[in-house]
């Protein structure tokens, strides 16, 4: 089994509680390294809805600005291209509620 924790290089020093037989602290090893492995998975799970939270705020100003140029003051086209910049923050936010559940 690898070792996600790292390990003193020394022979000298253990990381194993004094008193811990070997299956235990086996079973130590085994507990650190599922909660380091969970926590990278967390960590990697927010780092991707934050991407994604990024990248569809810098998408919906960039519809919006795009609405506001296309429409040429016309209140009608900037209601529906807005319709649609909305139908898109819309999307990409349920998609970050999604990651993160």
């Amino acid at each position: 089994m690898s070792n996600l924790t790292p390990r003193p290089a020394s022979p000298g020093i253990s990381q194993i509680p004094e008193g811990f037989s070997r299956a235990e602290s086996k079973s130590l090893q085994r507990a650190q390294n599922a909660e380091v492995s969970h926590g990278l998975v967390i960590a990697t799970r927010v780092q991707a809805a934050g991407f994604v939270a990024a990248t569809g705020i810098q998408l919906t100003g960039m519809l919006s600005r795009e609405a506001e140029f296309l429409s040429n003051g016309d209140p009608q086209a900037k209601a529906q291209m807005d319709y649609v910049a909305d139908s898109f923050a819309e999307g990409a936010a349920y998609e970050v509620r999604r990651m993160l559940r």
